[in-house]
């Protein structure tokens, strides 16, 4: 009798669970890494956004905006300037991919 040199139906089966098990465990991190890829992304843009508009809030020295909103990435963005003390505090505030609220603020020296 000729030994077949084929793959059993068992070994097969073993193969594809394994396969799937990996791919039930990889494709939920893989979003989760997207998610948050995206949201470093959107933070440092609108770090980097708060830190040009407290600037300009610092030359134009007297008039301060109150709150506006802009779009500096994907998201809009609340951005709000306040004075404290001998501080120009700026803050921004937007929703993230994760549908959860954040909220940036630096604050400059007035001098």
């Amino acid at each position: 009798m000729k030994k077949d040199k084929g793959f059993t139906l068992f070994e097969t089966l073993i193969a594809s669970l394994l396969l799937f098990s990996m791919l039930t465990i990889l494709l939920p991190l893989l979003s989760l890494l997207a998610k948050e890829q995206y949201n470093n992304i959107e933070r440092l843009k609108i770090t980097s956004k708060l830190h040009d508009e407290l600037q300009g809030a610092l030359v134009g020295m007297g008039t301060y905006p109150g709150k506006y909103t802009i779009i500096p990435y994907r998201t809009p963005a609340e951005f709000s300037f306040a004075l404290e003390g001998e501080y120009l505090k700026g803050c921004a505030e937007w929703t993230n991919a994760k549908q959860q609220t954040e909220e940036k603020c630096l604050y400059a020296i007035l001098e």
